[in-house]
């Protein structure tokens, strides 16, 4: 988040002498403006622009009975380069829980000795969508800097009020560009106790002191000369690797002067989220009760009762997110959600726990963060470790099954591949909670097959025939991607999700089949044609039956690449190729059976003669969720051992008359 305070010339001075003097702005910032340039790009080479200071400040009064939250935002960028012009457009965000109170901006251009500040005048505000929200009360306030070159400083100063003390921030000690100066210090009086974690912070040396004065208490961090973060791609979330810190309110006192518990534990994050729930489902919808009874009639089982209204609400319930305050956090009655045909994860996740009340199934809420979040309740106990909500059905004792009907794709038995191996928070009554974790789905549960026969024609190339099926995630994944496209489109998607050999890779029909059928592979039976494939030399004939060729280039630059990747599932591909032995001609090299067995990574891929036919099949599996990087230089292995039989042909020669 960003914003700014925009300060006149004269009083912008004034309090710099000011910082200057306590000690809190570094005695750099005093330079000359191309003295100041020059000593950040030494320090920072090849960055086109530096934070000289970053810093907040946060207040806590207490109000009666509540905590009032004032956080002021100070940031100060100093740009090297023409290129960072790049960065003279910002916004600023106001929501429920962050009311934006003051903004202003300025450029603060370079003038002999000094400085110029051009204030910025042109402040326009909309609403924020994000992807997959249909509604959001955030809102963004735009801006330019004006006069944005190198050596000049675009300063930003704003003002938000957080009118629930549980909906805090996080504060990181880093951003996309270099930061010289990072600061937050929490104020509060000695009442209120306050609370913090800290992560990622074994390689970056972070500075707390305590002050207390009278009736307050101030803590303050500080963390200097801070490098721009690794750019990786299919890295994970900042909150993985950036060092950051959570401030949160654990005690404050009560009317009667006892002390009343916030947020120091899962106890009273529950007893948070419970009021939430406390009150839904108070009269039963008639409607939605004959539809429950219509489902049931003729299941043998409460798995099978379970499966059909899990997959009801998949169907007719249109996911639509909706972030609106405190209705971010509160699920809609089930009875309005199935009027209406529409809700987000919560409110679908009511309606399921309410349909399979009505059937006499055990289930509950669940709260769980997706996989964008590292916490973990034991270590982090606040509303920020959770961005979702599902039901959970206890099929047996301690044996769990993830419902999440957002996911219209997700078969029964599978939860949803962005929270797997987290921590679900289970509502089991209004005052008892359990914490209990989603398995990691193993490779088996999410393959890829691929069937297909091969003939050589008389032009140098295939003509193959097969099928294609997936499952588990891989179902999901590709099905989302077909959904909705039309036929011309839908080709195009389908000849990518195909293509092999070269890019003389034709689709001569193809069909799909099962797109929205639960619990059966998503098929697709295709012919094709490949030109100019196969190798002729004189009396022999080379084909590659690696037609596909995954991970072929996936090696990764151990000595560059600084952050883990993340992987969405692990999975297994099977191929098995036929490819019919051309008249007139006989085997002369048949490859050998080719394999490498690792935890993370592996292959096989075997030849065999059948008949008038020469088989391949080739298996591979990949195993992880997250590599991190003291595991590249064993990924990399394993992929020269797959591009080595990757290499491997067969060869025919012409029989002798």
């Amino acid at each position: 988040m960003k914003a700014n305070k925009h300060l006149r010339r004269r009083a912008a001075l004034l309090v710099f002498s000011a910082l200057l003097t306590a000690g809190l702005v570094a005695p750099a910032q005093a330079q000359q403006p191309m003295q100041l340039v020059t000593q950040m790009q030494t320090q920072f080479p090849g960055e086109k622009a530096v934070y000289l200071d970053y810093r907040t400040d946060v207040t806590l009064e207490l109000k009666g009975d509540s905590v009032v939250v004032l956080a002021k935002h100070h940031q100060d960028m100093l740009h090297l380069d023409a290129q960072s012009a790049m960065y003279a457009n910002d916004r600023v965000f106001n929501s429920h829980f962050s009311r934006l109170q003051k903004l202003d901006a300025r450029t603060m251009v370079p003038a002999g000795n000094s400085y110029k500040a051009v204030k910025v005048t042109d402040f326009k505000e909309k609403f924020e969508v994000q992807s997959g929200i249909f509604y959001d009360d955030t809102r963004a306030t735009t801006f330019s800097f004006p006069a944005v070159s190198a050596g000049a400083r675009t300063v930003t100063d704003y003002t938000v009020r957080h009118p629930d003390p549980r909906f805090l921030m996080p504060f990181y000690f880093g951003a996309h560009i270099p930061m010289r100066h990072a600061e937050l210090t929490v104020t509060a009086p000695r009442s209120i106790k306050v609370s913090h974690k800290l992560f990622h912070v074994e390689n970056t040396p972070v500075n707390f002191t305590k002050q207390e004065k009278g009736n307050l208490v101030t803590y303050r961090w500080t963390a200097d000369n801070l490098p721009s973060p690794p750019r990786d791609d299919d890295g994970p979330e900042v909150a993985y690797y950036l060092p950051h810190l959570v401030y949160f309110v654990e005690e404050v006192p009560s009317a009667a002067g006892q002390a009343r518990r916030m947020l120091a534990g899962v106890p009273e994050l529950y007893n948070l989220y419970s009021g939430f729930v406390s009150n839904l489902n108070t009269k039963e919808s008639p409607g939605l009760r004959h539809v429950v009874d219509s489902l049931v009639v003729g299941a043998k089982t409460e798995q099978e009762r379970v499966q059909r209204i899990y997959y009801w609400v998949q169907d007719n319930i249109r996911y639509v997110a909706f972030e609106n305050g405190m209705g971010g956090f509160i699920p809609r009655d089930a009875g309005q959600v199935y009027a209406k045909r529409y809700g987000d994860c919560k409110d679908m996740a009511n309606l399921t726990r309410e349909m399979l009340r009505m059937t006499g199934v055990k289930s509950y809420l669940t709260w769980i963060g997706t996989r964008d979040l590292p916490y973990r309740y034991s270590e982090l106990a606040t509303p920020g470790v959770d961005n979702h909500m599902i039901t959970t059905y206890e099929a047996s004792p301690g044996k769990y099954v993830f419902l999440d009907a957002t996911n219209k794709y997700m078969p029964y038995g599978l939860p949803s591949s962005f929270i797997q191996g987290k921590e679900a928070l289970l509502a089991i009554d209004g005052k008892t909670c359990k914490v209990v974790e989603v398995p990691v789905m193993e490779n088996n549960r999410s393959p890829v097959a691929d069937v297909s026969v091969l003939t050589l024609d008389d032009k140098g190339g295939l003509r193959g025939k097969g099928s294609l099926q997936l499952s588990g995630y891989a179902k999901v994944r590709q099905s989302y991607a077909l959904d909705g496209l039309d036929h011309l489109e839908e080709t195009r998607y389908v000849k990518g999700l195909l293509e092999r050999g070269n890019n003389k890779f034709f689709v001569d029909k193809y069909s799909v089949s099962h797109l929205d059928t639960h619990d059966q592979p998503l098929t697709i039976d295709y012919e094709y044609r490949l030109q100019d494939y196969v190798q002729k030399l004189d009396d022999e004939i080379y084909v590659n039956l690696n037609l596909e060729q995954p991970y072929a280039h996936d090696k990764i630059d151990a000595s560059k690449r600084r952050l883990p990747r993340v992987n969405e599932y692990a999975h297994q591909n099977r191929t098995r190729t036929e490819l019919e032995i051309p008249a007139g001609y006989d085997v002369e090299y048949l490859p050998a059976t080719a394999e490498s067995q690792d935890p993370l990574f592996g292959f096989r891929i075997k030849y065999e003669r059948q008949g008038n036919k020469i088989v391949q099949d080739k298996e591979l599996y990949i195993n992880y969720l997250m590599l991190q990087p003291q595991q590249f230089n064993q990924w990399n292995a394993g992929i020269d051992k797959l591009n080595a039989a990757y290499r491997e042909t067969v060869i025919f020669k012409k029989k002798r008359v």
